[in-house]
């Protein structure tokens, strides 16, 4: 097959560079479909990106104006990119076209209808009715967009979770939807532990990430673990107000805002040091970084969610309340203080990450894309 796929991000070298879920999922499947088929993949520009380049056997071409990471606003980029996306995608040979977040599921779909090809939207997250509860004012955009997203007639949806494929029905087909887990596929990292006690997260610094709940825990946790620390991987519009919660409660020294890391090696040797992996978010389509943690074999404590518990299948880890930092502070203490309960949780993740491989995942994808075009 020719494959198309367009997403708004895309790593620039092998080192792997991602800013979200969306897009480590664009460039996992694109790597494993690149084995036997052709791909085409259409992004953003970026600076000190060159227009064109080729990574792992897949061609990269980079579209609209140049511009950094966003998740919300930004809409005259975004719009930018989505008619050059279009603008390219139209003049390609190819036999499907593939959208991966809901900006370039419309433009996949308008290629396919201009080149007469199957069009497949890969699914993470339902969001209509919840836009502007996770997003703000700006988030009135995401809905109707995402409201037009689900009235094209696609020729196939491909869910990450059961629990995002029920939320779809609602909206769109059942018989054209179709369930495949995000690829949660790395080699094994070496690092040692770090030597105080330390919590980790790796999140987007948005609201419904609900971050401060970790920072509020560690608070707690620090009148009985003094010499606690906290690792926050990731950037965002909250940033600031962490960061000054932070100082409010003298916390500076406990937690460090590590930024955005560039090398997903160096993410997953983060991850790997710390003693417990926590996810406070409570939206997320599937929970890449869990399975990461469970790969790692780092135990972890996260929001008591249904996609993280089917991604997880409760292995691996504890749930707490959302919003719940009280919660969420005992839950984190129970694992540290009991050593018996640690060892279990690490060795019924390491079992669990393993479904989640490439390979499998790959081949899946490609069974249903075949069916779509022959």
């Amino acid at each position: 097959m020719k494959i198309c796929i367009v997403t708004e991000y895309f790593p620039r070298t092998e080192n792997f560079e991602i800013k979200g879920g969306a897009e480590a999922s664009a460039f996992n499947e694109s790597y494993q479909l690149s084995k036997n088929n052709e791909v085409i993949v259409l992004t953003s520009k970026e600076e000190r990106v060159p227009s064109e380049y080729e990574i792992k056997g897949i061609k990269v071409i980079c579209c609209g104006r140049e511009r950094s990471y966003v998740q919300s606003g930004s809409f005259l980029n975004r719009l930018s990119f989505m008619k050059d996306a279009y603008d390219v995608g139209k003049k390609l040979n190819v036999d499907l076209v593939i959208g991966y977040n809901f900006i370039t599921h419309p433009v996949a779909w308008k290629i396919s209808k201009k080149l007469n090809i199957p069009s497949v939207a890969r699914y993470h997250d339902v969001w209509i009715g919840e836009w502007f509860n996770n997003m703000g004012p700006t988030g009135l955009v995401g809905e109707i967009l995402e409201r037009y997203n689900l009235s094209r007639d696609f020729s196939l949806i491909v869910s990450v979770s059961d629990f995002t494929r029920k939320n779809l029905e609602k909206h769109f087909p059942a018989s054209k939807i179709a369930v495949v887990p995000n690829i949660v596929d790395f080699s094994p990292v070496e690092s040692k532990k770090y030597p105080e006690t330390t919590i980790s997260c790796v999140a987007r610094l948005v609201e419904y990430k609900k971050v401060n709940d970790l920072i509020m825990a560690i608070n707690i946790l620090q009148k009985e673990i003094p010499d606690i620390k906290c690792k926050i991987v990731g950037t965002g519009p909250m940033e600031k107000k962490l960061k000054s919660l932070c100082n409010d409660l003298n916390l500076n020294d406990s937690i460090e805002f590590c930024g955005f890391v560039e090398k997903h090696e160096d993410v997953l040797k983060i991850i790997n040091s710390s003693h417990v992996f926590c996810l406070p978010s409570i939206v997320e389509g599937f929970g890449i970084v869990i399975v990461e943690a469970m790969g790692c074999g780092v135990p972890f404590v996260a929001a008591r969610i249904p996609p993280v518990m089917e991604a997880s299948n409760e292995k691996g880890g504890i749930f707490f309340q959302p919003e719940n930092w009280e919660d969420l502070a005992e839950k984190l203490k129970y694992i540290l203080n009991n050593s018996e309960i640690y060892e279990d949780l690490q060795n019924e993740g390491i079992n669990q990450s393993k479904k989640y491989q490439g390979e499998y995942v790959g081949q899946e994808l490609e069974k249903l894309y075949l069916k779509l075009i022959y």
